[in-house]
């Protein structure tokens, strides 16, 4: 594998050449690249592009290994913390013969797993975030479309791997369940998102000023699900 010396951190990559025009760089963790590149591409050149986004790799690598040091969200064991909107709570797991439940308290969420294995514990804890997630978007939807004056088809609460929130041609709006993470500020900014792409179905300047005429701070709320997205992405 390739290796590159930016800002005295030694950075491997990976090549994948592509029938493309252009080099593409993506960080996939705190000392690696991939690369997707042109047939025939020299490693000399891409040498030469990678120096030339030195300031990014290094900014984007800088954010991986402060998320790697953050224990938030990094283990569903006991005694570990996960989010639920915008807070962090504490994992207390009990084991019991039966009957399997997990319940929200002040500072804790609390799991208890039947058949006395914590294996069952992921699948719970997801199972829960889905039935919040499932409880709480439909009417923070309706309460936003009256305001804006639309109204969705229908809306689905699902995994998606590389998105919030989606807002199909048909008026359907899919929701991310890992937003039920996110503080209800970040929540209302996708769902106002998601509804103003039923008036502008694209990212127009248009479609920004009508997310603004809604949330006059809509990027704040923004940045904070880009700094944190990755955050709420880890895997339970």
């Amino acid at each position: 594998m390739p290796m590159i010396t930016i800002a005295g951190r030694n950075i491997s990559y990976t090549i994948n050449y592509k029938n493309r025009k252009t080099i593409q760089l993506k960080i996939i963790g705190a000392d690696q690249l991939a690369v997707s590149a042109p047939p025939n591409t020299s490693l000399a050149e891409l040498d030469r592009i990678i120096r030339t986004k030195a300031g990014w790799i290094t900014k984007k690598m800088l954010y991986y290994r402060q998320l790697a040091a953050n224990p938030v969200n990094a283990s569903w064991h006991h005694g570990a913390a996960l989010l639920f909107m915008g807070k962090p709570y504490t994992i207390s797991i009990h084991l019991a013969a039966q009957h399997s439940l997990v319940e929200l308290s002040e500072d804790v969420i609390t799991v208890t797993t039947a058949g006395n294995t914590a294996a069952a514990v992921p699948g719970l804890l997801k199972a829960w975030y889905i039935n919040q997630a499932a409880a709480l978007l439909p009417g923070r939807t309706a309460e936003w479309s009256g305001k804006l004056g639309v109204q969705p088809n229908r809306i689905v609460i699902k995994e998606q791997q590389t998105r919030w929130g989606s807002c199909s041609s048909l008026g359907n709006i899919n929701y991310n369940w890992r937003i039920i993470m996110a503080p209800a500020s970040v929540i209302d900014y996708l769902v106002v998102h998601e509804l103003c792409h039923l008036r502008v179905p694209n990212h127009s300047a248009d479609f920004w000023r009508l997310v603004g005429a809604y949330l006059p701070d809509f990027k704040e709320r923004r940045n904070w699900l880009k700094q944190n997205g990755a955050l709420l992405s880890r895997p339970l």
